[in-house]
């Protein structure tokens, strides 16, 4: 068994090229969506990487694919457009050593999108109120607490999916009640791009749309209140008046409620 493993969801990829882009440094699985079905193996440096093709669609469908071949003690989630630094493979393993009742662990990467990207600034234990809004690519984790505790991506949430993000909130929130222990750290693992987000197109109606599904999927007790904590946090970076806001936000919960995507309930 290797002892670190990337699970990389990407599309329409007819090599590896891949691994030099992202400057790959372990063995890697490849979860590729195309319009074929193949599996190949390509071996470089001390390392293997895995392709994986389907024809499926949707990120919780891909990234669970490369879930269900992965083999390392440590596993790192990634999109295709992170680089990651020279010595990520070591200095990951020994975040864990340095951590040792970590099951999740959650990096920093940089990035120049406008989307907010959180900073770990320490060390730290996560409740499921202070781990939202981490990518799925700044996620490392042991595979065998995560097999243990049987915890996939929902296919109702990601890009290619009914609702268009929230799936990496969602599988930490997953976790993080089935009884794992998630940590924070403030290593930076690589850059990634976001410059081609298929969801993402600024604080915008369907923005908060799609957070409202959101909250009804994560917490359907407190949904209310927690709309007025996304509208304080995000109101001085959407064009959108404060009631707008809110008002997308419950329509999103209610076209959850009904099974309605935002094309649908529009």
């Amino acid at each position: 068994m290797c002892e670190l493993e990337v699970l990389c969801a990407t599309m329409y990829q007819t090599d590896f090229s891949k691994i030099t882009e992202m400057n790959i440094q372990s063995d890697v699985i490849f979860a590729n969506q195309a319009d074929r079905y193949s599996h190949e193996e390509f071996e470089f440096a001390e390392y293997t990487a895995k392709m994986v093709t389907t024809t499926q669609r949707g990120v919780g469908k891909n990234r669970n694919l490369a879930l269900s071949y992965a083999t390392a003690n440590i596993c790192i989630f990634a999109d295709d457009d992170v680089r990651y630094i020279d010595s990520y493979r070591d200095r990951v393993i020994a975040a864990f050593e340095e951590v040792p009742d970590a099951d999740v662990i959650i990096f920093n990467l940089t990035s120049q999108s406008q989307r907010i990207q959180r900073q770990n600034k320490r060390v730290k234990k996560c409740s499921k109120w202070n781990m939202l809004g981490y990518g799925t690519y700044r996620i490392a984790f042991k595979l065998s607490k995560i097999h243990k505790a049987n915890i996939w991506f929902t296919q109702l949430f990601g890009g290619g999916c009914k609702y268009a993000s929230g799936e990496d909130s969602l599988w930490l929130l997953e976790a993080i009640r089935k009884g794992l222990k998630i940590y924070t750290h403030p290593l930076v693992i690589g850059e990634v791009k976001q410059e081609d987000s298929t969801w993402f197109k600024g604080y915008n109606e369907e923005y908060f749309f799609g957070r409202g599904t959101w909250l009804q999927a994560a917490f359907p007790k407190i949904k209310y209140l927690l709309l007025f904590y996304y509208m304080f946090r995000l109101k001085n970076l959407s064009i959108l008046p404060a009631n707008k806001m809110i008002s997308y936000m419950v329509q999103g919960i209610k076209a959850y409620k009904n099974n309605l995507s935002y094309k649908e309930w529009k």
